[in-house]
């Protein structure tokens, strides 16, 4: 069994994988559209066009075979490391002398590489089909949403239907509002780089886990099963959490919710045990004090919160902050705009220092880990301070 706090870290890592991936397009985007916008004949264009963006596909499938094969690498130690801290719970907490260790265990490690690779194989599905938001609003692959973007800044500076710096916004907003994206080519339907690989990841994680407690649950011959618990909890989840069922009970209740445990961002899971042996992991009064806690809640700025949605709230601010780096990330690419990067680092400091706020007031953990970009580094931190300054 992994407990909450460990999946959280486990979905954090998870997009740590790809944001370097993310914030090398971003950077290397902006700058050439920013290059786009400052030519104005046609002629001189359409050179720049042909050396530029044909060398910019050959640098970043160069580029990124690199990233992933460092994230791929990364990803099997993620899930291997998970695999054996879930598994160990489990055999430490049955009444059994004769485990064999993770290691030794080949019914389980079966079950990791067959999720290792299929982990694997995600990964690089998803990045065969990203790209970015066009100023028309249409997800495109990377070829052509280079090509589009950078026509467009041409065109709205050549033909003066705007100037260099509003067309260069114009340009890059989407990119900087919703990031690298992957494209689901059937519907159309885009999601951010960072989310489709969390979701995979963390979907196939569920999955690996609990094959691996259901094998445990037959060898050690088990007859039910606990569900975790944590504070904060889901509404949904909460009335069920540290509680013991039958197989059969828990087969039921779980196949009745609409997110199953274990699944959809759910920091649950639930673990084998043997009815009327193993002693649940909590008494009913540490549930129930839970529950009121999480009830309690906070009063913030008029608004009240329980504990589950003050982490929501926090989970926004983070969302809002990452959004605000790489505005921050895109403005620097234009030197000729330095207006829009100065308002991009002032609204910066303006969110983190709520998030801060709301954080401390909530009682919650700084979880600077959720923000992280490979391209925002103390460079940007000095300006920031800078621009807040004036």
């Amino acid at each position: 069994m992994l407990t909450a706090d460990q999946i959280e870290a486990l979905g954090n890592k998870a997009v740590q994988l790809i944001t370097p991936v993310t914030d090398f397009l971003i950077a290397d985007i902006a700058r050439r559209i920013s290059e786009a916008g400052q030519l104005t004949a046609t002629a001189s264009y359409q050179v720049w066009r042909a050396q530029q963006l044909g060398l910019s596909q050959k640098e970043i499938k160069k580029r990124l075979k690199k990233l992933l094969k460092v994230s791929s690498d990364e990803l099997e130690q993620l899930l291997t490391q998970a695999a054996e801290t879930g598994y160990n719970f489990d055999i430490r907490n049955l009444p059994t002398e004769a485990a064999i260790p993770f290691a030794d265990n080949s019914a389980i490690q079966q079950i990791v590489s067959a999720a290792v690779q299929l982990a694997k194989d995600d990964l690089s599905n998803i990045t065969q089909t990203i790209g970015f938001v066009a100023p028309n609003g249409k997800s495109l692959g990377l070829t052509d949403a280079y090509n589009q973007v950078c026509d467009f800044a041409f065109m709205k500076v050549s033909t003066g239907a705007q100037d260099y710096n509003s067309a260069i916004r114009e340009a890059t907003r989407n990119l900087a509002e919703k990031g690298i994206v992957t494209i689901d080519y059937d519907s159309g339907v885009h999601t951010s780089l960072e989310a489709a690989v969390r979701r995979n990841i963390m979907g196939g994680l569920g999955l690996m886990q609990e094959q691996i407690s259901q094998q445990n649950h037959d060898d050690f011959g088990c007859d039910g099963w606990e569900i975790s618990a944590h504070a904060a909890s889901a509404p949904d989840h909460e009335p069920i959490q540290g509680r013991q069922y039958s197989d059969a009970e828990f087969e039921k209740l779980n196949n009745s919710l609409v997110r199953r445990i274990g699944t959809l961002n759910c920091g649950h899971v639930a673990f084998p045990i043997i009815l009327g042996v193993s002693s649940p992991q909590y008494t009913p009064d540490e549930l129930a004090e839970m529950a009121r806690q999480n009830e309690k809640g906070i009063d913030y700025n008029g608004k009240h919160y329980t504990m589950y949605k003050a982490t929501q709230k926090q989970r926004k601010l983070e969302r809002d902050i990452r959004k605000q780096k790489r505005r921050i990330l895109v403005a620097e690419q234009n030197p000729n705009d330095p207006d829009r990067l100065r308002q991009s680092q002032i609204k910066y400091q303006v969110l983190n220092q709520e998030y801060k706020r709301f954080s401390k007031a909530a009682g919650l953990r700084l979880q600077h880990e959720r923000m992280e970009m490979a391209g925002f580094g103390p460079k940007q931190a000095r300006a920031e301070e800078k621009a807040h300054d004036v």
